[in-house]
């Protein structure tokens, strides 16, 4: 975590993990990279479904409402959100 790198590449794969709100007060304390933090934390809230609140939020609308969606509603969820994961990780890689 001292590496600007290494920052935005541990904010981004914990964030899939744990929330990425939780994550960027949890890793603050082991960088001084901000930029690249909150870059990272920004970009990881993609992904996994748990990766956002807002996400986890959504989707709990969305099931009440269309109930027998569900499947399909992961299913293109992740797949988008993982494809963008991957992309702007990725720009921004070469960026920082």
């Amino acid at each position: 975590m001292s590496r600007p790198k290494s920052t935005f590449l541990s904010s981004v794969a914990l964030s899939q993990f744990v929330s990425n709100v939780p994550c960027a007060i949890l890793l603050s304390g082991f960088s001084n990279n901000y930029k690249e933090l909150l870059l990272g934390v920004d970009i990881g809230g993609m992904g996994t479904l748990i990766a956002s609140l807002a996400s986890v939020i959504s989707y709990k609308f969305y099931i009440n409402e269309y109930k027998e969606n569900k499947k399909n509603y992961l299913s293109k969820f992740t797949l988008y959100n993982f494809l963008l994961l991957v992309l702007f990780t990725t720009i921004f890689w070469f960026i920082i």
